[in-house]
């Protein structure tokens, strides 16, 4: 009877380690287990992104190389960059911020994927709203342009050009030279501004932010004592300074659909700048 009870204890106790260790171990594995399906999921969500959006928002999602879908040939990018600091960084991030959204970045994406956004080029992708995505291809993507946003990369926060007040100030810089609109047309399409406010020399080829052919008459009537230059120098800078009255579908947007982030894009050559408002005012 003493030998069963010594057994027994011993078999109860070798169970519990066994159980315990299973306990211990019980996170580690789920961890395991959730880094490998977020993986498989990144991974996917790579695929379809180059498959579908590239095409928009450029290879590695810059908006700087953009291939057609048919023919392969290079063409301009008329989607916004989303491997950008200011969209994955920081929760929330600084364009959350900019467009008013509550929400957190996941959600944010993934209901601009799903639903498209309306008043812009971009599509719903959802299949429940017409698109060809399933929701969890769409979560993929999702998660796929969030892995962007890694600990090494958004500790380097961009840092921005010392932008002069005024574009007087701004124009007589040692460093800026006089605007080439050749060069000003390239970084025109370069920054896909095409892809919103269409061609200058296309009226009606905007698609959703107002044409800009006329914008060096116009603009020197949006704000009081601005220059139809300054006017467009502090647009860029600031989207949100002043909302255009009119859009292709009606009043524009407040807050406005431009991203807020021209100021550190055009930051590693503010020369671009002086370009591109000698290419707009016709110079």
């Amino acid at each position: 009877m003493q030998v069963k009870v010594a057994i027994g204890t011993i078999a109860f106790m070798l169970t519990m380690i066994v159980l315990g260790y299973a306990a211990l171990r019980e996170p580690a594995r789920l961890d395991e287990s959730t880094g490998a399906f977020v993986g498989r999921s990144i991974e996917t969500g790579g695929q379809i992104f180059d498959a579908n959006c590239a095409t928009c928002h450029g290879v590695n999602g810059q908006a700087e190389e953009c291939y057609d879908a048919g023919s392969g040939e290079a063409i301009p990018c008329k989607g916004l960059p989303l491997n950008s600091y200011f969209l994955v960084c920081g929760e929330p991030s600084q364009r959350i911020v900019d467009l008013g959204w509550e929400g957190t970045k996941f959600q944010y994406i993934e209901r601009t994927v799903s639903s498209g956004r309306s008043g812009t080029l971009m599509p719903a992708w959802l299949d429940q709203f017409g698109g060809p995505l399933r929701p969890d291809q769409i979560k993929n993507v999702t998660l796929f342009i969030l892995n962007w946003g890694d600990e090494e990369f958004c500790a380097q926060e961009p840092s921005s050009f010392a932008w002069p007040d005024t574009v007087d100030e701004f124009m007589a810089m040692d460093d800026v030279q006089a605007g080439d609109p050749e060069a000003g047309a390239d970084v025109y399409l370069n920054l896909g501004c095409n892809a919103c406010h269409g061609m200058p020399d296309q009226e009606g080829s905007n698609a959703v932010g107002p044409w800009l052919g006329d914008i060096a008459e116009t603009g020197a009537t949006r704000v009081e004592g601005q220059s139809a230059m300054e006017y467009v120098y502090h647009s860029i800078l600031d989207p949100n300074a002043f909302i255009a009255p009119d859009c292709p579908t009606g009043p524009c947007t407040d807050p406005s659909l431009m991203p807020g982030d021209f100021a550190f894009r055009m930051s590693t050559n503010p020369q671009d700048m002086a370009d591109i408002l000698s290419y707009l005012m016709g110079e």
